[in-house]
C-alpha cells in the first residue's frame, strides 16, 4: 500500500508523536468517497487535452445539429445523439471508475491519516506510512471542495477541505512555503 516508515495502528491523536522540531504542523484525516474521488477525476480530465477536446467536439457537433435543422437534413438526430454522446460519456465513464475504484481499493475503504510539516507530508493508514518530501511535489491545485498535491502526473493526495477543519490554514502555508509558488494554484482566501 504504502512505500516507507511503518508505524503501529495509527490514530489522528497519535500523530504529535514524530518530528517534534517541525514549527508549524497540519494533522487531518480524510475520508475519500465516491463523490470526492469522481470530483477529482472530472477536475483532472477536463484538464487535460482529452477532456477539452470532448468538450469542443460536443459543442461543434451541437453546432452542426442547429445548422442541420435550419437546412431541413432528415438526420439531424444523429448530430444530437453524438453531441450528448460527447458531453456525457465521459463524466459516467468516471463516475463508474470513482464508484469502482472507492469500493475495491483498500485504500480507500479507511480514513487516511496526514501529517503536513515543514518536513514534507506524512501519510498513515493503520500499520502503512510514507513520508513525501517538499522536493517530490509537482504541482497544487485547488478546486470548490478539495486541494490537490499532486505526486506524478497522474495521482495525487486529495484534501477535502470539508474534513480538514481548522488544519486547512496550516496546510495551505506550509504548502504556499515549501512548494515553489510557479506550481501552486491555491483560491485567494477571503474572511
Amino acid at each position: 500500500m504504502f512505500q516507507g516508515r511503518t508505524q503501529q495502528n495509527v490514530r489522528i491523536g497519535d500523530l504529535d508523536r514524530g518530528k517534534e522540531n517541525s514549527r508549524m504542523k497540519a494533522k487531518f484525516e480524510i475520508q475519500v468517497t465516491t463523490g470526492s474521488l469522481y470530483r477529482f477525476l472530472m477536475y483532472h480530465t477536463y484538464h487535460e487535452l482529452s477532456g477539452i477536446f470532448s468538450i469542443i467536439a460536443g459543442f461543434v457537433i451541437l453546432a452542426l445539429y442547429v445548422w442541420s435543422l435550419s437546412s431541413k437534413s432528415v438526420n439531424s438526430w444523429i448530430y444530437l445523439a453524438f453531441s450528448l454522446l460527447f458531453f456525457l460519456y465521459l463524466p459516467w465513464t468516471l463516475y463508474t471508475r470513482a464508484a469502482r475504484q472507492a469500493k475495491l481499493n483498500p485504500v480507500f475503504k479507511k480514513p487516511l491519516a496526514y501529517v503536513v510539516s515543514d518536513d514534507g507530508i506524512l501519510v498513515m493508514q493503520e500499520k502503512d506510512s510514507n513520508e513525501v518530501k517538499w522536493e517530490s511535489v509537482l504541482k497544487v491545485r485547488e478546486t470548490g471542495k478539495s486541494i490537490l498535491v499532486y505526486t506524478s502526473a497522474r495521482s495525487a493526495f486529495l484534501w477535502v477541505k470539508s474534513q480538514m477543519g481548522a488544519q486547512e490554514e496550516t496546510a495551505r502555508k506550509l504548502l504556499l512555503a515549501h512548494v515553489d509558488a510557479r506550481k501552486v494554484k491555491l483560491k485567494s482566501r477571503q474572511r
